[in-house]
C-alpha cells in the first residue's frame, strides 16, 4: 500500500477549497488503485487541514496524479492553499 498525507493551510475561501478537493476526490476515486481519501480540519487552527489517500502503490498514484486532468484540478486547489505534499511510509499500526 501507498500513502500520500497532504497539508495545506488554506488562504482562500474554506468552502470552496473544500468543495475542490471533493471534486478531486471523486476524479481520484475512479482512477485504478485508489483506496481511499480522507479530510481533516484542525481543531486548534480552522486554516490548516490534512488529507491522506491511500493507493494500492506508487505507480497507480503516479499515473493518477500525472494526469492532464488531475492537474487542472489541481491548479485550483493551489490558488486557495499552500500545500506541503509527500509520500509516507506505515511504520507501526496498531488496532482493536
Amino acid at each position: 500500500m501507498f500513502t500520500f498525507i497532504n497539508r495545506f493551510t488554506v488562504t482562500g475561501d474554506k468552502t470552496e477549497f473544500e468543495a475542490v478537493v471533493g471534486e478531486i476526490t471523486a476524479y481520484m476515486s475512479a482512477q485504478p488503485g485508489f483506496r481511499s481519501h480522507r479530510l481533516y480540519r484542525s481543531a486548534a487552527d480552522a486554516q490548516v487541514y490534512v488529507e491522506t489517500a491511500e493507493w494500492d502503490d506508487a505507480v497507480s498514484h503516479k499515473q493518477a496524479t500525472g494526469s492532464p486532468e488531475f492537474r487542472s484540478r489541481v491548479g485550483r486547489v493551489m490558488a486557495l492553499a499552500q500545500a506541503e505534499p509527500a509520500p509516507f511510509d506505515l511504520i507501526t499500526q496498531h488496532g482493536a
